[in-house]
């Protein structure tokens, strides 16, 4: 259905790091131009026109403009998923784990992807660069699924990633869940998402990952029940650019704690929740938006 790659990140900071509230848009665009200087052959040539672009890892995560299906941009085959702190902090030589989600085909690429990092890191991170600060280095790299390391700090071992199929990822099977929204997830109408709709969330996202990296088989729908108790909230306006108009727009999210109980909670439930646990719900995977901690209560 969907080949997926789950790695952890661990990054250092060396000296003083100003980061800032939100962290997924400069990740994704710091590591983006790193990117484009290792992939480009052409580097004064547009995209568009270049015979080589539906080749390129940059092109195909930051550039392409429409999905397979209908005319929307695609979701991106490499997603990368920060902490989230919501204000800004100043720390000195901090540690961060950040999580590193690739998708279909697309895993090939991790050593490109890791080389990017470590030259990313070297320039630093955010507006804070300029002034010789957010320098970071790359110490370690596991993957999620089997836990073994894949970059030790000298050595990339990419025949120790486990790749995963979607169709595979185990079930949440308990009916009594305590749900973490640790990085921000686009909610208009508010914070916690009644049961069915967070489902509804999860399943959205991953029919746009199978259709766009995937085989685009049909997502079965589910059947469930149940109630939700919170527990913590926190409304966030963060700001993001529409890559077809250029402007800015202004997302509506949350982060916080909840409670879920379910009555009723079929197979297919119970698969989309563990679906989530890994590759989130919502809108705006490419950013880092809308991951979650799921854990069973009692």
């Amino acid at each position: 259905m969907l080949k997926v790659a789950c790695l952890n990140l661990q990054i250092a900071f060396t000296g003083t790091a100003k980061l800032p509230r939100w962290m997924g848009s400069a990740f994704r665009g710091g590591l983006g131009q790193h990117l484009k200087r290792i992939f480009c052959f052409h580097p004064m040539r547009d995209c568009e026109n270049c015979e080589l672009s539906l080749d390129c890892l940059f092109y195909v995560t930051y550039q392409k403009p429409f999905a397979k299906r209908g005319y929307s941009p695609p979701p991106r085959p490499i997603i990368l998923v920060p902490p989230f702190f919501g204000r800004e902090i100043e720390v000195e030589n901090a540690k961060l784990n950040l999580k590193l989600i690739m998708l279909g085909k697309y895993y090939w690429y991790l050593p490109h992807v890791l080389l990017a990092f470590q030259h990313f890191g070297n320039m630093g991170l955010g507006d804070a660069r300029a002034f010789g600060q957010n320098k970071f280095e790359l110490e370690k790299v596991t993957c999620e699924f089997c836990g073994k390391v894949v970059y030790d700090g000298n050595l990339i071992h990419s025949s120790k990633v486990c790749i995963q199929d979607v169709k595979d990822f185990p079930l949440v099977e308990s009916k009594n869940l305590r749900i973490r929204f640790r990085t921000p997830i686009e909610l208009p109408l508010g914070f916690p998402p009644p049961p069915d709709h967070l489902l509804k969330l999860i399943r959205l996202r991953l029919l746009l990952l199978v259709n766009e990296y995937g085989s685009g088989e049909k997502i079965p729908n589910f059947k469930c029940k149940g109630s939700v108790k919170e527990l913590a909230k926190r409304h966030h306006v963060l700001i993001g650019y529409s890559q077809r108009s250029g402007r800015r727009e202004f997302w509506n999210c949350w982060t916080g704690l909840a409670d879920y109980h379910f009555e009723k909670l079929d197979k297919t439930a119970q698969w989309l929740l563990g679906v989530g646990r890994v590759l989130g719900a919502g809108a705006k995977s490419s950013f880092g938006l809308g991951f979650m901690d799921i854990q069973p209560l009692g």
